[in-house]
């Protein structure tokens, strides 16, 4: 982030920025909401400009009363929250002034929440230069929102709805702002006439199908071999899937519709030591992007293989105590020889491969037959083209 050169009138401000900004979600109820109203943003591309809020905002309100709010300014947006209380009547939210949103490792300084004015802004446009006057109110010690319902409103501020360039001289808004904690200066951005409105809780709906794109096998029992997908967090109709009150998961099959573990010992670190056989959307970690999934299993020659034909996976979505699934969507990866349902499940304990000659060779060559000895006794063979 970039700390903007601009000229201010200031007035002293007693505000104390907290030491550390809340970035993981507080336990409690969380609801979400859409954001209205109108916000003035400075930056170096589109210079200083009105516009619409836009986007969400969560709450949570927790049983000891107090309430936490992510992303409380939308031009501030970095998943951090702040918190404050709510009234015994459950009609008002209070929110101090002085909360951490942002920290600047550049600057080494906190961005804080603030409330204040702007009374003139002016731009030169030939160089960028920006002219704002922003005044910090230190007699407001928290914002307020009053709850109707559904709907949550900021109450004290003011400012027009919408400006031209021309008239930005005359610019004056008041209402929740940011400014750097060691020297108070105005940051990019005043939001008024703030309204949020609830989104209703997810309701239960069937996800679409996923696409299994490739398998891309290491060649190596211990090496990395990827299976690669897309998951579309919309359902079977075409409406976005709302994962941060539902549940959107995936598992991994292979062959006649086997679910996989991840097993605790090969993925230790993404699961915290837990054998798990659905994921969560999204998850990046050590052997997870939100896009693939690296095994430590191999279908190559001389090793036991990981799947006969196929692999593939089930997207899950549960809300409001419902889970609904997807389809299974395979990727075939070798041809089905119609020998797969025979040896399903079972422990290989070798393979051998021999010519059109009946003669025994070390690696398959052109057309070869297969043949794979389980651990039960049986065998099975199929054709294979190398």
């Amino acid at each position: 982030m970039k700390r903007f050169t601009l000229f201010f009138v200031l007035m002293a401000f007693c505000a104390t920025a907290f030491a550390d900004a809340i970035t993981e979600q507080p336990a409690g109820t969380l609801k979400n909401y859409n954001r209205e109203g109108c916000c003035v943003i400075c930056d170096y591309e589109d210079g200083f400009y009105v516009a619409y809020q836009e986007g969400k905002v969560s709450i949570v309100y927790a049983e000891d009363g107090k309430v936490y709010m992510k992303n409380p300014i939308m031009a501030m947006s970095y998943d951090t929250w702040v918190e404050g209380t709510l009234s015994e009547d459950g009609k008002t939210i209070t929110i101090p002034m002085g909360q951490t949103l942002f920290h600047s490792e550049y600057y080494d300084v906190d961005v804080i929440l603030s409330w204040g004015s702007t009374s003139e802004a002016t731009i030169n446009w030939d160089t960028w230069e920006v002219e704002v006057n922003y005044t910090p109110d230190p007699t407001v010690e928290a914002a307020v929102f009053t709850i109707d319902g559904e709907t949550i409103t900021l109450e004290g501020t003011q400012g027009a709805s919408w400006l031209t360039g021309e008239e930005l001289s005359e610019f004056a808004a008041t209402g929740l702002s940011a400014i750097w904690a060691d020297n108070h200066a105005w940051v990019q951005t005043i939001e008024w006439n703030t309204v949020l409105t609830e989104i209703p809780a997810p309701k239960p709906a069937v996800p679409a199908n996923p696409e299994a794109v490739s398998w891309r096998d290491s060649g190596s029992e211990s090496g990395y071999s990827r299976f690669e997908f897309n998951i579309n967090p919309y359902d079977v109709d075409g409406n976005p899937l709302d994962i941060e009150q539902g549940s959107l998961t995936y598992s991994i099959f292979t062959d006649n519709d086997q679910i996989f573990t991840f097993d605790a010992v090969h993925y230790y670190w993404d699961f915290n030591g837990e054998e798990v056989t659905e994921v969560p959307y999204g998850q990046y970690s050590y052997n997870f992007s939100p896009y693939s999934v690296y095994f430590y299993r191999t279908n190559a020659e001389g090793y036991d293989p990981f799947f006969t034909w196929r692999i593939g996976i089930q997207v899950y979505y549960t809300a409001e105590g419902v889970k609904n699934a997807s389809d299974i969507v395979y990727l075939e990866v070798f041809p089905y020889t119609g020998l797969n349902d025979v040896s399903a499940g079972k422990a290989v304990a070798g393979v051998r491969y021999f010519n059109m000659a009946g003669q025994e060779v070390a690696q398959p060559n052109g057309l070869t037959i297969q043949v794979t000895t389980y651990t039960d006794g049986t065998t099975s063979t199929a054709k294979v083209m190398k």
